[in-house]
């Protein structure tokens, strides 16, 4: 079994994780904060290049948990609340421009035998069609040059 690559980016005040094998390739990152996510550059997370409060929205904002964050100090993030969504809100399927539809965890999707495929996390999937994941994107869309 291959081993996962995690990576840890901290500035004393938080670590931001990335996971590149939970990537999408949404852009969502370095369109967002581009002086601290610089995808050409290694390492490409320059963390004390931004504050902290900018680094957690724009990390917060990745549509997968390739990029997530945690508190250096241990005691806050058990006050740490990530998720500030209305429970009572509707759950809501949107497409990314040039890219996925995001499945909120809510929904399960099943296969045509009624298998679940992917339950209790955000899914994405492919809408460009050359997905080596169907139905699921695996971030194909950027090199076929997808526009929609």
């Amino acid at each position: 079994m291959e081993k996962k690559v995690i990576r840890e980016y901290s500035n004393g005040e938080i670590t931001v994780i990335w996971q590149p094998d939970e990537c999408i390739h949404s852009t969502v990152c370095f369109r967002q904060l581009p002086d601290v996510f610089k995808p050409r550059e290694r390492p490409w997370v320059k963390i004390n290049a931004a504050s902290t409060e900018k680094i957690i929205e724009t990390v917060e904002a990745c549509p997968t948990d390739a990029l997530t964050w945690r508190y250096d100090n241990k005691d806050l993030n058990e006050n740490k609340n990530i998720n500030m969504e209305n429970k009572d809100k509707k759950p809501e399927i949107k497409i990314f421009e040039n890219g996925p539809i995001q499945v909120p965890a809510e929904i399960d999707i099943k296969d045509s035998k009624g298998n679940i495929l992917k339950e209790n996390k955000e899914k994405y999937l492919c809408r460009c069609g050359h997905s080596n994941n169907k139905p699921f994107c695996d971030g194909s869309h950027l090199g076929a040059g997808f526009k929609d």
